[in-house]
């Protein structure tokens, strides 16, 4: 009875371990993450765009994890499109970092239809009604790296969606539409939901690689 006691709570233990793994490392302390702004495969012109979606997956990760997450600036010579792994890696070491990532916008989609239709006459009352429809989908893709050892830990890509038929804000249809002060409205947007679903998702699997 001792024995099997003793494994029930071996087995407690270890698995309150396994949900804290992509956490900590070996010695228990929070992993520092480093994060870069975002690379726009888009084409979209909005240079402030990569940063802007780094923040939002910061965020996400200070919400839903124990991460300690840092955004990572490139130096001037390096826009966020031009750091490969070698040069992540650097920049994570050179920030005394445990994991790095490097994400990228490979396409942000958002289409917009109405359809109208007449309400049935009802005591000699009739009428119209238009339903406005934006549907909008997002793919990122991410890549993390291990700082220590330089090992790729993943390359993932994730596809967000949302639809809204009663949108009545601006349906962003094309991604970086937005300016820095108008960026809160883009995330209540079709497009900006597409987006935070994709990066929650990107942000479960760092959890799982690590």
């Amino acid at each position: 009875m001792k024995k099997l006691l003793s494994a029930v709570v071996l087995g407690a233990a270890v698995l309150a371990s396994s949900r804290t793994a992509g956490a900590q490392d070996s010695s228990g302390t929070a992993s520092k993450i480093g994060i870069l702004p975002f690379a726009d495969a888009t084409a979209s012109g909005n240079r402030a765009a990569g940063s802007d979606v780094a923040r939002t997956m910061l965020a996400e990760v200070v919400h839903s994890t124990k991460l300690q997450p840092r955004l990572i600036v490139p130096d001037g010579s390096s826009r966020a499109g031009d750091v490969d792994p070698e040069k992540a890696i650097a920049l994570g070491r050179s920030e005394h970092l445990d994991l790095i990532f490097v994400g990228t916008v490979l396409d942000a989609r958002s289409e917009q239809s109405s359809k109208s239709g007449r309400i049935p006459t009802l005591k000699g009352q009739s009428g119209s009604i238009t339903i406005h429809r934006v549907s909008a989908t997002v793919t990122l893709q991410g890549e993390l790296y291990d700082v220590a050892s330089g090992r790729r830990l993943f390359s993932e890509r994730v596809t967000g969606t949302n639809t809204n038929n009663a949108f009545g804000g601006t349906a962003y249809t094309t991604f970086g539409a937005w300016g820095n002060d108008t960026y809160a409205s883009f995330l209540d947007s079709p497009m900006g939901k597409s987006l935070q679903t994709a990066i929650a998702d990107l942000t479960k699997k760092i959890v799982a690689a690590r």
